[in-house]
């Protein structure tokens, strides 16, 4: 009888932790690079330097709390909104 193929002999080679979301290995290293929503890769804007969640359109980081900061002063409140 032919066994099947496992899930589990997918990284067989690699060791490590690895987070399985939307039908991916993810790295323990780079689970934050993912979003924590909805398991998609995040973006970066360096426009804003931030980064964000394009499915959701939502920033994954706060605004810094410097009044002046050349970076959060004009972010919109969705990353994806129009920009001035």
């Amino acid at each position: 009888m032919a066994q099947k193929p496992s899930i589990m002999n997918y990284k067989q080679d690699e060791k490590g932790l690895y987070l399985v979301a939307n039908k991916k290995f993810i790295n323990w290293m780079d689970v934050h690079t993912f979003c924590h929503s909805c398991m998609d890769p995040l973006t970066f804007d360096n426009e804003f330097d931030a980064s964000y969640c394009a499915s959701c359109n939502e920033w994954r980081e706060e605004r810094c709390s410097d009044i002046s900061c050349e970076y959060c002063e004009n972010r919109p409140k969705r990353p994806l909104d129009p920009r001035k």
